[in-house]
């Protein structure tokens, strides 16, 4: 199976979690499938992009009405109307692929009569209003906008009901709810969770001292929390200590002392997982917005290290059980699921616990497939 992976490329698109999940599956697709990735189809000439002024000759009829659209959806995307995230107006060589899989991006097929597949984490609005801080309001007229520039252009948006897909694949059950409480039929919408590759860790037996908290966007992802409840958990376990990697030094709150905690910035992604992770007993990540599974839990489960995160209702809600402790963001239920992690009978218990649970759920092995089931359900409904 031939399948056009239209997902981000590190080099090409933002950094971050939809990248991992396209060097994921380029590393260990579906058995029997053979991907490609869009820059490599654009490259070869598998793919075309719709809407371009060429360097040399004539413009096609087809590509001057694209153009036309294209001017203004990005006219009402600058203004602020619509949300940042243009629409790809694309031609499939229908002889290179059998099926093509949208990860996040909004696409239109041309002339291209191939099943299709989109996935995402969570709604834009999502995004928009828990990481990018946009009011409610203008969040509403923004998607309102955009459903309805989808249906005049005809592109296809992995976030709304499935219209052109075959299938849609989302990472939390919360998330297949609410597309099919918006007109999505059952039967074409899957929860297929994130995975990574590798072997899990021998399960811990040590005395657990050391809290790890690993991001990028430190306020998002409940940095503020993460020291409040470190300050906390002080009172109980003095010998704890706290290393943060990812993020510059911030404002600390008043009693929490500057030698229990570690500011690493940013560091390269071997030492983290090779030097880091090791030392590090239980995770923290008690995140405003996520969704899914996120990569960093899922580095520490892989390596037997218990974590704690939040409730919230986009991650994916089989990442439970005695390895994951889900509170909601609050600093004093953070500091109390630290506490119990923290002891060393309920530790060895959660280490063996987060492990089992990313080599039932989470390896690539696992994911794959679940994927490459969604893949063939598509095939055998065809385009709609």
């Amino acid at each position: 199976m031939r399948v056009l992976l239209m997902s981000p490329v590190a080099g090409h698109d933002v950094p971050g979690g939809d990248v991992a999940y396209t060097e994921a599956l380029l590393a260990r697709p579906p058995t029997g499938v053979t991907y490609t990735s869009y820059v490599d189809a654009l490259a070869e000439g598998s793919l075309v992009e719709r809407g371009r002024r060429p360097r040399h000759g004539s413009i096609s009829g087809t590509d001057v009405v694209v153009l036309g659209a294209r001017a203004v959806e990005l006219g009402l995307r600058a203004s602020g109307l619509m949300f940042r995230e243009s629409y790809r107006y694309l031609t499939v060589d229908p002889d290179a692929f059998d099926l093509v899989h949208a990860h996040i991006f909004a696409i239109r097929l041309i002339a291209s009569d191939l099943p299709l597949v989109t996935s995402s984490g969570f709604p834009l609005s999502v995004l928009y209003e828990d990481r990018f801080y946009w009011t409610h309001r203008r969040v509403i007229v923004a998607a309102a906008a955009d459903r309805v520039m989808s249906r005049v252009v005809g592109a296809e948006i992995p976030w709304l009901p499935p219209r052109r897909a075959s299938r849609t694949m989302v990472q939390s059950a919360h998330y297949r709810n609410q597309l099919i409480e918006g007109g999505a039929g059952p039967d074409r919408v899957a929860v297929r969770t994130l995975g990574i590759e590798g072997r899990g860790s021998t399960p811990r037996n040590r005395r657990p001292t050391t809290v790890g908290f690993v991001t990028t966007t430190f306020e998002q992802k409940g940095g503020s929390t993460v020291l409040e409840a470190f300050r906390r958990l002080l009172a109980e376990r003095p010998d704890a200590r706290l290393v943060i990697v990812g993020s510059e030094r911030g404002p600390s709150p008043d009693g929490l002392p500057a030698e229990s905690v570690t500011w690493m910035g940013m560091v390269p992604r071997r030492r983290l997982l090779e030097e880091i992770l090791p030392a590090v007993d239980v995770m923290v990540l008690p995140t405003h917005c996520d969704s899914g599974p996120p990569f960093a839990i899922l580095e520490a489960l892989q390596r037997g290290i218990p974590v704690v995160t939040s409730d919230l209702v986009w991650i994916d809600e089989e990442l439970a059980g005695p390895g994951v402790r889900r509170v909601p963001v609050d600093p004093t239920l953070v500091a109390a699921a630290l506490i119990d992690l923290l002891d060393e009978d309920t530790y060895r218990r959660a280490s063996a616990a987060a492990v089992a649970l990313w080599e039932a759920r989470y390896t690539m092995d696992v994911v794959a497939e679940q994927v490459g089931a969604t893949y063939r359900e598509a095939l055998a409904a065809g385009p709609s």
